[in-house]
């Protein structure tokens, strides 16, 4: 059996790398397993994207051996997998980059060192919220239009002071109540204060937040809690779309038009390409929120590809 990896490190083949699977591993190695190659004159630890491949006009002599697994636990999920392909084809990336954007650094040097036996954490999300969400009439409106969209991919144009943050909490909640995980993505953390510390007031403790002050320890925890489900609130900037969600149910982005979200380093890549990817592939509700959308989202809109949600008056709190 023959199988195809990619090491983590940059190497001379930019799509991936063919491996013989020796039969004291055939029947326990899974694609998303990280295994030890050899690689030149080191062993490397690569990613395991594929298995059963048929191989033509190659000379197998040539075909090195997987030397082990090195972990058993399986780290990326099939979903992650595709992604990872996709992103190399897509933005013409060495897809040894695709794979580091799902891996936190911290996690790959455990990984190396042995150091993970298995994903399992403390447990230290409560999700008791017994604040009640009080929606103005326009609120409620489009709240109940999100909800009602025949199409699950809807644009929310909302002006400034109208309560949008109210909306993301009640979806929140609503997905909570079926032990589902949710996703909002923010534009860099000076725009996201205000958002993420009113939802910190509804769920205290039990929301995760994803961005450039996270240490590299925490990250690999938080890579953890989410793999488990035991993280259900997820907020973090562009780098959180990459983390391994379980139970997956809604994605939220604010400022959908923000620059940020777009990567400008290798591999360069647009979020909201992601997003739309990820949701097509769950089929899952996403909501797309902006004062002032990109063109590509307005046009997108009116194609009817989007649903437009309105929220234009601002929030009056009802009597």
């Amino acid at each position: 059996m023959y199988c195809l990896v990619t090491t983590f490190n940059k190497s001379f083949d930019e799509i991936w790398l063919i491996y013989f699977v020796p039969d004291f591993l055939s029947t326990e190695i899974k694609v998303g397993n990280i295994v030890e190659a050899p690689y030149w004159k080191t062993i490397e630890i690569a990613l395991v994207l594929q298995l059963n491949i048929n191989i033509w006009e190659i000379n197998e002599e040539k075909i090195k051996s997987l030397i082990s697994i090195k972990n058993n636990n399986i780290f990326l999920k099939k979903y992650q997998i595709d992604l990872v392909k996709w992103l190399a084809k897509y933005y013409i990336t060495p897809i040894h980059s695709s794979a580091n954007l799902f891996f936190p650094r911290n996690l790959l040097d455990k990984i190396k060192k042995d150091k993970i036996l298995n994903f399992e954490t403390k447990n230290k999300y409560n999700y008791n919220f017994n604040q009640n969400i009080i929606f103005s009439n326009a609120q409620e409106k489009a709240y109940n239009n999100i909800i009602a969209s025949d199409n699950n991919k809807v644009l929310l144009y909302w002006i400034t002071w109208s309560g949008k943050t109210e909306i993301y909490i009640k979806l929140i909640q609503e997905q909570l109540k079926n032990n589902k995980q949710s996703l909002l993505l923010i534009p860099e953390i000076i725009l996201s204060n205000q958002v993420s510390s009113k939802i910190k007031e509804v769920f205290w403790n039990d929301v995760l937040i994803i961005n450039s002050t996270v240490s590299a320890a925490k990250r690999t925890d938080y890579w953890m809690d989410i793999y488990t489900n035991k993280a259900k609130i997820i907020i973090g900037t562009r780098s959180a779309l990459f983390y391994p969600f379980n139970n997956l149910w809604t994605i939220i982005v604010d400022e959908e038009h923000d620059n940020s979200y777009i990567s400008d380093q290798s591999p360069r890549f647009h979020s909201l390409d992601i997003v739309n990817k990820i949701t097509d592939y769950f089929n899952i509700p996403l909501v797309l929120a902006s004062g002032t959308p990109s063109v590509t989202s307005m046009y997108k809109s009116i194609k009817w590809e989007y649903t437009q949600v309105t929220l234009l008056e601002k929030y009056k709190r009802p009597e």
